[in-house]
């Protein structure tokens, strides 16, 4: 697997996480400002979100050089990082056979710091999900997007707006699994409001749309973590060309 340099941007830096310091920041950012947003009832004491890939795979992450601090991170799992478990995260959700011949790389945990939300650190991170990927030659960049709660008719319009007009080619579209899969055409096609499915479309998923990501068929409802999940993949070679071009300058 290989690595990316760093890419420097006024006072941020995109990198992968190398020092001790750098991933306790983002394990408690991940834990502050993503593992409590969505259930606040289940808190840890060591106040970090933490899991067993963690320790396998790579941390990119936006680092401010000015305020000494991680702004923003997304976890990256290679099919190298994962020999010894043998599955990727999204598998307990998701069955992800129809891609997993391909050169895959997961993405997760993605979360931004609060301050940090104007836009510009999440695009630096993608410049560097873009580089990282091409370095490693990766045909697809998949992982899930999630809306808070469990309740997908909280979410009818934007849901059901990914359903008609951002479904995944068949061949390699993925399926939620049974024990806890719900459909997403919750209303019919004509009774979309675009401006109920801007209300209900977390920030992040309208970027992945924004970039040419397109979604499974249904989704899967993660009851301990609180939240309606999607299947979310992007096709490396059908990146918006403009959104690709803008990451690589």
């Amino acid at each position: 697997m290989a690595k990316i340099t760093p890419i420097e941007c006024g006072n941020f830096i995109v990198k992968i996480a190398d020092t001790e310091e750098e991933l306790e920041q983002l394990f408690k950012l991940r834990y502050e400002e993503l593992f409590l947003y969505y259930n606040k009832e289940i808190k840890q004491d060591e106040e970090m979100c933490i899991d067993r890939y963690d320790y396998l795979c790579d941390h990119l992450i936006c680092y401010d050089t000015l305020n000494k601090q991680v702004a923003g991170t997304y976890r990256l799992v290679l099919e190298d990082h994962i020999r010894t478990v043998g599955s990727f995260i999204t598998e307990s959700e998701y069955d992800i056979s129809k891609i997993k011949s391909k050169k895959i790389l997961e993405l997760g945990r993605a979360v931004v710091k609060e301050e940090y939300r104007t836009g510009a650190v999440i695009k630096l991170l993608w410049r560097g999900l873009v580089k990282y990927a091409q370095v490693n030659n990766i045909n697809y960049m998949f992982g899930t997007g999630s809306f808070q709660g469990i309740d997908p008719s909280s979410y009818d319009q934007a849901l059901s707006y990914i359903y008609y007009n951002h479904l995944s080619p068949q061949d390699v579209r993925v399926q939620a699994r049974l024990e806890s899969r719900s459909n997403i055409n919750l209303i019919k096609e004509h009774e979309i409001d675009l401006r109920k499915v801007r209300e209900q479309m977390p920030a992040l998923i309208k970027g992945y749309i924004k970039i040419g990501a397109t979604f499974g068929e249904d989704a899967y409802i993660d009851v301990p973590f609180n939240s309606v999940d999607v299947f979310v993949l992007l096709d490396v070679d059908k990146v918006n060309p403009d959104i690709l071009r803008r990451f690589q300058n």
